[in-house]
């Protein structure tokens, strides 16, 4: 193994308590939920109550998205005990006078958030697949499920993983973690709706000028948001959220294009948002050796 951070975390991982029980609860709140979800519809059968059958497909979708926020909620959390250990054994300084080392530090950062949560969905397979079975949809819907999971791990790690290199104190980079993912996801809509009541202001009510539309809908793309939009809509086969949102500044997203295009183009901006933010991480970390070699 040619990275030296890697083979340290996964040696310090494998013999850490925190993985196992990580996956422990993380299964126990997945099969508490689909125990709810079958004894309520056998419940509903036994007595002869009218069950829709569409209601299968929202169930799987709460237990789908269970496994998506978990990754919002547990990257920073998790990438704070990777840079505790680093700190408290110095490994950063034990490398600094190799080449490249801090671009393989990161590297080892966000490989090991991606393999974490990894192991966390193929650990909830079996769950899913019930969950699959129960509801009719084939295993296609598990490999979009695992693909949307690594994305917004990526997206979410590599955001952690930015702050917490460029910070010596965990609680700021702790904070500033959850201001980045809370301004891409709730900050990008705010300024959608500013833009548009900024556009409607200047035709006086006539209609969004279309650049200003085009820039509201670069917004959207950079929210991880639209790409689950695009993962409920594969699974319900409804984007009409979607449609009526992009209306009120002057989108159709009613087409077959629009829904065919956006949101692979999210998906992409939400990948390329995370090298972003690793190559950014990495590009500090260099000018912060420059300038203490300098020193």
């Amino acid at each position: 193994m040619r990275n030296p951070f890697l083979k340290i975390h996964m040696l310090i991982e494998g013999r850490n308590l925190r993985l196992p029980l990580t996956i422990l609860f993380y299964n126990a709140i997945l099969a508490f939920v689909m125990l709810i979800f079958l004894f309520f519809n056998s419940e509903s059968f036994q007595e002869g109550l009218y069950f829709d059958t569409a209601s299968y497909l929202h169930q799987f979708l709460i237990l789908s998205s269970i496994q998506i926020g978990t990754v919002f909620l547990l990257m920073p959390f998790y990438v704070s005990g990777l840079y505790v250990n680093d700190r408290e054994k110095h490994m950063l300084e034990q490398f600094a006078m190799v080449p490249g080392v801090n671009r393989q530090f990161v590297e080892a950062k966000i490989i090991l958030v991606l393999m974490m949560n990894g192991l966390l969905f193929i650990s909830g397979v079996p769950v899913t697949a019930l969950a699959c079975i129960y509801t009719g949809l084939g295993w296609q819907k598990i490999i979009r499920l695992a693909m949307m999971v690594f994305l917004f791990a990526f997206w979410s790690g590599s955001v952690s993983i930015f702050f917490y290199s460029i910070s010596s104190r965990l609680v700021w980079s702790f904070a500033g973690t959850l201001t980045a993912e809370f301004a891409f996801t709730v900050g990008t809509l705010f300024l959608i709706e500013l833009c548009r009541n900024g556009g409607i202001a200047m035709t006086r009510g006539t209609g969004m000028p279309e650049e200003l539309s085009a820039f509201c809908l670069f917004l959207l793309m950079l929210n991880p948001i639209s790409s689950y939009f695009g993962y409920y809509g594969n699974i319900t086969g409804d984007n009409g959220l979607i449609s009526y949102y992009c209306s009120h500044f002057g989108i159709d997203a009613s087409g077959r294009w629009f829904n065919l295009l956006f949101f692979k183009f999210a998906g992409l901006t939400c990948f390329l948002t995370g090298l972003l933010f690793l190559s950014l991480a990495v590009r500090y970390m260099n000018m912060k050796k420059t300038s203490a070699g300098h020193d």
